[in-house]
């Protein structure tokens, strides 16, 4: 059992000193019922909701996100704090490619970032079958409903990769999701209609 020791540690070594509002109930949410559905508003620090339990958890949590540029961020604000953190993504060269590769199937990371496109690679799926993953999460996960407003038809496997890693922990987090997408994304990542939903709110304090 996770105790507040343990997660105030982690979030000192991600460099800060408190939670915002809501980000605990997440966190302790996914680590004790191992299925969260977080929609909470851009800048609301989602991040914080997958990244410290990623510490806390042994193996390569695995994050799919559609954003290259928000991944490559937070793979070196995480490398900065001394977190071992890596992404693939289409824009890396083969080579650079083959060498996180093979680093993940070593086990060398905590986590890794990648594309859903990455879910169609055998090598990077034989990899994530053999090694540890106590977390998957899917951001921006309103692309996985065709009634969402940026509807991925490769978000489509990523039910198949929650089955594939049936041990695995779910958070699945965006910005906004109607009651009709909320529900779809619970049935297509075939998570059970028992998941916590965390709805917070969308009055940024620091606007």
């Amino acid at each position: 059992m996770t105790g507040t020791a343990d997660l105030q540690a982690a979030l000192v070594q991600l460099g800060l000193t408190a939670f915002r509002p809501g980000q605990r109930e997440a966190i302790e949410g996914l680590l004790a019922t191992g299925r969260v559905l977080l929609i909470a508003p851009t800048g609301g620090g989602k991040s914080l909701c997958f990244q410290l339990p990623a510490l806390l958890l042994p193996g390569t949590t695995v994050v799919l996100s559609p954003l290259i540029a928000l991944m490559a961020d937070q793979v070196h604000a995480l490398e900065a704090r001394g977190v071992a953190a890596t992404y693939l993504a289409s824009t890396l060269p083969g080579p650079e490619i083959s060498a996180r590769l093979s680093a993940l199937a070593k086990g060398q990371y905590k986590l890794v970032y990648v594309a859903p496109e990455r879910l169609g690679s055998p090598a990077f799926r034989e990899i994530i079958q053999r090694i540890p993953v106590p977390l998957v999460v899917v951001d921006e996960a309103h692309c996985i409903s065709e009634w969402g407003h940026d509807f991925r038809p490769e978000y489509l496997q990523i039910g198949e990769l929650v089955q594939a890693l049936s041990g695995a922990r779910v958070l699945a987090c965006t910005a906004t999701a109607t009651p009709i997408v909320r529900d779809e994304i619970l049935a297509r990542l075939g998570l059970g209609p028992e998941t916590l939903q965390l709805i917070q709110g969308f009055a940024r304090p620091n606007l």
